[in-house]
């Protein structure tokens, strides 16, 4: 009895090497000192910078501050001041932000600037008008007001300027010490009606007062501006 057999194994070739594995060696990286120590100082000025800013933050205190221009002689609103923080200085005086409401109300003695710090110096309780003045309203045309805006506390003259020059000449002959100049100063100016006339309130002597009501009634009076004093 015979018997098949099947095709004999193949056999490895003695001579072919068998494939080695791949065996990664660990990049080694050089260190550097010296970037070390820059990042190390980055980080340090950093730390630095948020503590400073961390403390300069800390330090700052609500203020009373100027939202818009006011003029001198203007009596305080709501509207004219507004909340600030600022760095805490012994050099710098402000008007603490809890004494905003006490502030509205008062006339300013001084001109302040959209921003600037309101101080107690710049602020008073006491009336424009002195004692021994009197408070009267001059209706002006255009023509005899300056076409600059007046402001509350602004030093003025008031000139008499007659319509009828014949009787103004009557007037200097029968008395040259006769008064054609009143000096004042502007409490407040209305607005322009549909003339153009503006009312302004004039703060001037008691015996001036008078006079200036007669100019104005007979529309004889024209403001002119005084310089400041420098």
């Amino acid at each position: 009895m015979s018997t098949t057999t099947g095709p004999a194994p193949e056999t490895t070739d003695p001579q072919t090497p068998a494939p080695k594995s791949i065996v990664r060696q660990p990049v080694v990286r050089r260190r550097r000192p010296g970037f070390i120590a820059m990042a190390v100082a980055l980080v340090a000025v950093g730390v630095g910078a948020n503590a400073w800013l961390y403390m300069s933050t800390g330090n700052r205190e609500p203020v009373v501050a100027v939202a818009h221009d006011v003029p001198m002689g203007a009596q305080l609103t709501a509207d004219d001041l507004v909340e600030a923080r600022i760095a805490t200085d012994p050099v710098l005086t402000p008007v603490p932000a809890s004494q905003l409401k006490k502030m509205i109300g008062k006339r300013t003695t001084v001109g302040l600037t959209k921003g600037s710090l309101l101080t107690s110096q710049s602020v008073t309780d006491q009336p424009l008008i002195k004692q021994g003045q009197s408070l009267v309203g001059v209706s002006l045309a255009p023509a005899q007001i300056p076409a600059g805006q007046l402001s509350p506390g602004q030093k003025v003259n008031v000139i008499h300027t007659p319509k009828n020059n014949a009787a103004a000449a009557g007037d200097g002959a029968t008395g040259s010490n006769k008064n054609t100049t009143v000096q004042a100063v502007v409490i407040e100016v209305g607005k322009a009606d549909n003339s153009g006339d503006h009312v302004v309130d004039l703060a001037a002597n008691t015996l001036d007062a008078a006079t200036l009501a007669q100019w104005s009634a007979n529309g004889e009076a024209s403001l002119v501006l005084v310089p400041s004093e420098s």
